[in-house]
């Protein structure tokens, strides 16, 4: 259990939230969510032991009954799985002390100490540790590798695995889908619903959060408050919530304004004192009711292009990797305008690989890439953060970009991506990794793209900024290509998947929610495989079982992913023409209308009937696709 009872938390002299009373119920899914710096992770440090309280008191678990993911592990030769296996720490202490007890020479000591370390059963703590490994996207035989030779996005993966595989009443987990792939975020979200403990995640993912998390903790208006429900029941209620504190607020002004004039007009007035001073009381007593702050509404957008070819992108025979080492063979893959293509698969799949070599960042092995006149291209990676430089500020990076533009008019963009007239001149070394980021999609933005090329772009991105990316980019007129493992952002962007798996790069025939049924399934065989070669009968016709379900939905899927592709083309163009032709009814709705001059009143009227007319058409055509899908179902 996990109770705060009138607490209050500070970062220096800054308090962060005051009079905080929540409890948890055991096994509880908790996220936690609020501003960046609103202190999310120092609630974890409190709850941790390591900083105090301003005041009042938390109830924990005690230090070992918590397990929590270390800020950073040492660059070490230890092997992966014994620095995971650490983490299981009943295991570690009862090796501890059957060792004790053997030096001992005491039989009694001894077999009590065996008693207990046969109980734990080593075997099965290795087994589930490499479940959790393999979860994670390591490869069989990384379990044996030392951690020094892995990247600092593994031993990140590494220090996750050893927190799930330690016993414990209560977890807290900080960001942890950060560097993992998609495959890996929807095996954990599978992993935490399985287990009995309480956890509490914090998380800029939403779609994570939604699936995970059965109670909001929402840092706000200077206090932590409960919302029953997921993620998107926090934002229903916390929406509200809002709209009713407005409606309050705006009735207290209107009382206020009221009772002011009054007061203005009568209280030098003998006949009227008492009664202004009876309003004076009344507007002292009465209490000002604040507004409360909506979720952040901050914008950006990507520049119209200057001009879209008629085709952007083809491949076809292409062969991509390393060093005359091909990972992806005959691959055939065309990108044309407005196209918006997620691409899936595991870490080392090949993903990056062939966004690099389609764009000429990386030379192709063999095959043919033919490329769009005036194509232009808007590249973001990870590692393009570390190409800035570190010693100049943004607007000189901006003035480096763009010579001859006005300085005035490179802050005025720089301002529309959040920085302020400070931060466009402090350097770019000490900003955070999602400033770094925000300054990597501005420099992109600036260019004019007609073709985004975005690598896990939402890596460093707090909620806020990942909405409005998802935004910008729902809204924007060229292609898109995207890989990413927020589900969120591909499934509000991306009208069309496509999977690089074993070497090949294909179309996939389904949505996200197919494919998270195909990972888990997958993950699952492999554990099995991984376990034992000799299967019972019942577990090989279970296997076989799963095997005709996953045809059968593959069947379904091919024949809906045509019809499901073009239901969603017809649906975005079908909202954009209903905007237009609302501002279009609203323009010869008004009153002043037809006194405009014949030309502009005939042709508003004629393109008010084309733009209905295709409404219509666009309606009809989606009833129809949806009965297809429907009927498929």
């Amino acid at each position: 259990m996990l109770r705060l009872q009138d607490v209050s938390l500070a970062r220096g002299t800054r308090i962060l939230y005051s009079g905080v009373t929540l409890i948890s119920s055991p096994g509880e899914r908790i996220g936690l969510v609020g501003p960046n710096g609103s202190g999310k992770s120092t609630l974890f440090s409190a709850i941790l032991g390591e900083i105090g309280t301003e005041s009042g008191d938390i109830t924990a678990p005690e230090f070992e009954k918590i397990s929590h993911v270390a800020q950073r592990i040492e660059n070490t030769d230890q092997v992966a799985l014994d620095y995971v296996l650490e983490g299981h720490k009943p295991l570690q202490a009862a090796k501890a002390k059957l060792k004790i007890a053997e030096q001992s020479k005491d039989d009694l000591a001894y077999a009590e100490a065996l008693a207990v370390y046969t109980e734990i059963n080593e075997g099965a703590v290795n087994a589930r540790a490499q479940e959790i490994l393999h979860g994670l996207g390591f490869k069989d035989g990384d379990s044996s590798r030392k951690i020094s030779e892995f990247s600092g996005g593994w031993r990140n993966r590494l220090s996750l695995a050893r927190t799930l595989l330690s016993p414990a009443d209560l977890m807290l987990l900080d960001e942890p889908t950060n560097h993992l792939d998609i495959d890996s975020v929807i095996w954990l979200e599978s992993w935490l619903k399985g287990q009995d403990a309480t956890i509490v995640v914090i998380s800029h993912d939403r779609e994570f959060l939604d699936r995970v998390s059965e109670t909001i903790w929402s840092i706000e208006d200077g206090t932590i408050h409960r919302y029953s429900g997921n993620f998107s029941d926090y934002e229903r209620i916390r929406a509200e919530k809002v709209k009713q504190q407005e409606a309050a607020s705006k009735a207290y002004e209107k009382t206020a304004a009221h009772l002011q004039k009054f007061i203005d007009r009568f209280r030098y007035k003998a006949t009227k004192a008492k009664q202004a001073q009876s309003r004076i009381k009344m507007l002292e007593k009465l209490k000002s009711i604040e507004p409360l702050k909506g979720p952040g509404r901050w914008r950006f957008e990507f520049l119209e292009p200057e001009k879209i070819p008629q085709h952007l992108i083809f491949a076809e025979g292409l062969a991509c990797g390393y060093d005359d080492k091909p990972i992806l063979k005959n691959v055939k893959v065309k990108v044309e305008p407005q196209d918006r293509i997620g691409i899936l698969g595991v870490n080392g799949a090949g993903k990056s690989t062939l966004i690099k070599t389609l764009i000429g960042e990386l030379p192709k092995i063999s095959g043919e890439i033919r490329y769009g006149t005036g194509l232009k291209i808007g590249y973001f990676a990870q590692h393009q953060l570390d190409q800035l430089r570190e010693d100049e500020t943004p607007l000189q990076h901006f003035v480096r970009l763009a010579p001859d533009v006005r300085e005035q008019e490179l802050r005025n963009f720089l301002g529309r991506f959040k920085f302020s007239d400070s931060m466009v001149n402090s350097p770019v070394g000490p900003m955070s990794g999602g400033e770094k980021a925000r300054l990597s999609l501005a420099l992109i933005a600036w260019t004019k793209p007609n073709l985004l090329v975005l690598d896990e772009p939402t890596n460093h991105l707090d909620m806020e900024t990942r909405e409005a990316l998802t935004l910008a980019l729902s809204s924007f007129e060229g292609a898109v290509l995207l890989v990413s493992h927020d589900r969120h952002l591909l499934r509000a962007v991306c009208e069309e998947l496509w999977i690089v798996h074993k070497g090949a790069v294909s179309e996939f025939n389904g949505d996200l929610d197919d494919y998270a049924k195909l990972v888990l399934e997958d993950k699952k065989e492999s554990g099995l495989t991984n376990q034992s070669k000799e299967e019972p009968v019942n577990t090989v016709n279970r296997k076989e079982q799963r095997k005709q379900e996953a045809a059968e939905r593959a069947r379904l899927s091919a024949l809906k992913a045509p019809l499901q592709k073009e239901l969603k083309k017809v649906d975005t163009h079908l909202a954009k023409l209903s905007e237009e032709l609302k501002k279009l009814n609203e323009e010869l709705a008004k009153e002043d209308f037809y006194q405009q001059d014949s030309i502009t009143v005939s042709e508003t009227i004629r393109k008010h009937g084309e733009v209905a007319s295709e409404v219509e058409e666009l309606e009809m055509q989606w009833l129809e696709l949806s009965e297809k899908i429907e009927q498929i179902q």
